[in-house]
């Protein structure tokens, strides 16, 4: 498995990614990301102003994206999504990495839902701590966790 980025031929096969991971778990629809993603041309505005990496298989397939914006000194991670039967391999792990790896020193931020455990303690395992919890509009509670990226 390599971590490459995502050109705009690899749109389709990532939003079919996307859809199957709301239908799996609809409560990544209460992030701002995901409230923001309903439409190939969606995923097309969101390609061109943001940080995408993927997670390709040796035979050539697509197992896991990362999405991500810097601004203000602060890289947010918009978005780490697996194919359900991909998971617990590493390739969410691999893919928060590279996208860490790409930026120096600054701090990072991701965020879940509070009735999602797994991935709290997925991302407690990298480094990152609780920085807020808050409700979003729909009144479900997001933890926003950080970290500062050490400088390389």
């Amino acid at each position: 498995m390599i971590i490459t980025n995502i050109d705009i031929n690899d749109l389709e096969s990532i939003f079919f990614i996307q859809e199957s991971v709301f239908k799996e778990e609809p409560l990544l629809t209460g992030l701002e990301y995901f409230k923001h993603i309903t439409s190939r041309d969606d995923l097309k505005v969101y390609f061109e102003k943001y940080v995408f990496l993927k997670a390709v298989d040796d035979d050539g397939s697509i197992s896991g994206l990362i999405c991500a914006r810097e601004n203000n000194n602060t890289l947010y991670i918009m978005a780490v999504v697996v194919k359900k039967e991909k998971r617990n391999k590493g390739i969410g792990r691999k893919l928060v990495f590279a996208v860490e790896h790409l930026y120096s020193g600054i701090r990072c931020e991701i965020q879940t839902p509070e009735t999602m455990p797994k991935n709290s303690a997925f991302y407690e395992s990298m480094g990152y701590s609780i920085y807020k919890k808050e409700n979003n509009a729909n009144g479900e509670q997001i933890i926003t966790f950080a970290k500062l990226i050490e400088a390389h």
